[in-house]
């Protein structure tokens, strides 16, 4: 190459790249519905026989066992996929197209699996099933759980086609939490309450696995995978390029580890909590080997070890069988000493340390989420217990007040927290005094993409004005990204009241370069130190030289693609219609915990349970 490569396409997919990703979703759709129909008419079928094997050996119905052990093959699929593609953006920036970024490959074909594991549990259901089902046919009837993973696959798989149309709206989002990236990231996220449920419904209808030891086992496992993919959507973070509020990251943390550990807890019983850590570092670092021959950016996560062993001091004092107070208890140790013990962590190994002028700030809001996700898991643990009792005759009438009102304040408390941390705050009047001051040395990069042209390392300084700007801070770094690797580096500040960078950063070619501010809550501003001209976006170039320049919006600078001119309508018809996808979506998967724990039922919608032959596979 002799010059910087040519700017990637800003908009939406091609047409033939459209084509080609339909043709690999019915690749993989029309042998599942070849599958369903077979059978359904009571044909045998290789997956049939598959799931029937699966049973005889791991002690779990056939509508369970096998879908499971393909689910989780899918999450980590996925996963795979997911800590790929982010790196790839951060170093390379946008894609030629869908088609050849590599990374959407596992991701695409894994949302497809979640849903194809969802549909085949659906379509194993024979032989003894649970008290509740739910209707598909007339003489079809599957578990509530098989319902739960399909629509996960659904909202997964929608992001997709919608993902497509927002970047034709909106131009490309590279935030790992746009809405549509949301969708599909959440529809492998939440995969573990489908899992849960069927094995709550597997222990209903007496399947040995969930017996002693094999239902432990489970729990911690699940419990695992809980925290795991909770936690995905902290990569911006752990990358070191968050592209929301550092409470955000406080926030998840907590409801990630006091979610999963008061359920891996209650579920394997003592030491529950610390197996849970252990398999969720386990998979942590297996995404970590696999991408090693890829040469990028690695994603180093906080260890959790804190808040397990917090976890498990607790179920010493306040018995997991006492419900609310342990889950509320357990998020009060989890949002205090459990924040507490990660901040030497991020010290040590994360990219944004947490500073520690804010740590008291941290406990609040993580008391907060930490004792709304215990109520929540509390709930959720209830539902399963009722759903796994196996109960033989009609229950007392639900008492709404005292069976459900913790567990909605749990899952309001957790939305009105993130409502109130993650929107980023536009800056007040902010400038700084830039000076630019070329290097004495450039660094080497190994995927360079910037071939012929003359690289340039320089350090900088700058002043803020007003000087008080940097109050509260969260963070004043550098950071370069998209010219073939991706540099992060603090901003120093002098006794002469100006900051410094601790290391020099590239300002050539295709490099982004940009000093972020982060002050407060959620105030987040970028003044840019340089950017090349994108003929794509007609976005203007920013040369790397001294003078005085103003900060704006954090987003105008990490997220140049966004079109310029949108109607502020369209941007909140755009929100809302996700938004009701995603709350539709949980509001369905409530309901269905709600009556698969209801017990015996009485026919109507849910109908009752099916007295067909037992088949040997339906433990």
């Amino acid at each position: 190459m002799g010059s910087v490569r040519e700017a990637p396409p800003a908009g939406g997919a091609a047409l033939d790249e459209v084509i080609i990703a339909a043709i690999m979703a019915f690749a993989v759709i029309v042998p599942l519905m070849v599958f369903v129909i077979r059978e359904r008419a009571g044909k045998p079928t290789l997956l049939g026989k598959l799931a029937d094997t699966v049973s005889r050996y791991d002690g779990l119905p056939r509508w369970a066992g096998l879908p499971i052990y393909l689910l989780i093959l899918a999450d980590i699929t996925g996963g795979i996929g997911v800590y790929w593609d982010v790196p790839i953006h951060m170093e390379l920036g946008r894609d030629e197209g869908p088609l050849a970024n590599p990374s959407h490959y596992p991701i695409y074909f894994a949302l497809l699996g979640i849903f194809s594991a969802g549909v085949i549990s659906a379509t194993l259901a024979r032989g003894e099933l649970p008290l509740r089902t739910f209707r598909i046919g007339p003489a079809w009837r599957a578990p509530m759980g098989s319902i739960v993973i399909i629509t996960c696959g659904m909202v997964g798989v929608a992001g997709f086609p919608l993902d497509d149309l927002w970047h034709r709206l909106f131009g490309q989002d590279v935030t790992e939490w746009g809405p549509t990236h949301v969708l599909m990231i959440g529809g492998a996220v939440l995969t573990p309450i489908g899992i849960m449920l069927l094995l709550a419904e597997s222990k209903q209808v007496g399947a040995r696995a969930m017996t002693g030891r094999g239902a432990k086992l489970w729990g911690a496992l699940v419990g695992g995978m809980w925290i795991t993919t909770i936690t995905a959507f902290l990569m911006e973070f752990e990358h070191g390029i968050p592209q929301f509020p550092l409470l955000n990251q406080v926030v998840l943390v907590a409801i990630a580890t006091t979610w999963g550990l008061v359920y891996a807890r209650a579920t394997f019983g003592p030491g529950g909590a610390l197996a849970a850590v252990g398999l969720y570092v386990v998979l942590r670092c297996l995404l970590y080997v696999v991408l090693v021959p890829f040469d990028l950016t690695p994603a180093p996560f906080l260890p959790y070890i804190g808040e397990a062993i917090l976890i498990e001091l607790v179920a010493l004092v306040i018995s997991p069988k006492r419900g609310y107070v342990f889950g509320a208890v357990s998020g009060v140790a989890v949002g205090t000493i459990g924040v507490l013990s990660e901040w030497p962590a991020t010290h040590w190994f994360m990219p944004q340390a947490w500073p520690a002028e804010m740590i008291g700030k941290f406990m609040v809001f993580g008391t907060i989420a930490g004792v709304s996700a215990g109520l929540a898991a509390v709930w959720q643990l209830r539902r399963l217990e009722e759903i796994g009792s196996r109960a033989t005759s009609t229950p007392a009438p639900v008492r709404t007040r005292t069976t459900h009102a913790l567990g909605l304040a749990g899952a309001l408390g957790m939305v009105g927290v993130m409502f109130v941390v993650v929107p980023p705050q536009d800056p007040p009047p902010i400038t700084g005094d830039l000076v630019v001051t070329d290097a004495s040395a450039s660094r080497t990069i190994d995927n360079d993409t910037n071939e012929g042209v003359p690289p340039r390392w320089v350090d900088l300084a700058v002043t803020l004005r007003p000087s008080d700007a940097d109050a509260d801070k969260n963070w004043l770094s550098v950071i370069s990204w998209q010219g073939g690797d991706f540099f992060r580096t603090d901003m120093i500040k002098g006794a002469d009241g100006v900051y410094r960078s601790a290391r020099s950063v590239p300002v050539y070619g295709s490099w982004k370069t940009g000093i972020r501010l982060h002050t407060g809550n959620n105030m987040m501003a970028a003044l840019p130190v340089y950017l090349p001209y994108d003929a794509e976006i007609d976005a203007p170039p920013v040369a790397a030289e001294s003078g005085t320049r103003t900060f704006g919006p954090e987003h105008e600078l990490l997220q140049r693609e966004r079109k310029p001119g949108v109607p502020e309508w369209l941007w909140t018809l755009g929100y809302v219609v996700v938004g009701v996808v995603w709350f539709a979506a949980w509001i369905l998967w409530t309901w269905m915990y709600i009556v698969a724990a209801a017990g015996p039922a009485s026919g109507g919608a849910t109908g009752r349970r099916p007295r067909t032959r037992t088949t040997a596979a339906a433990s």
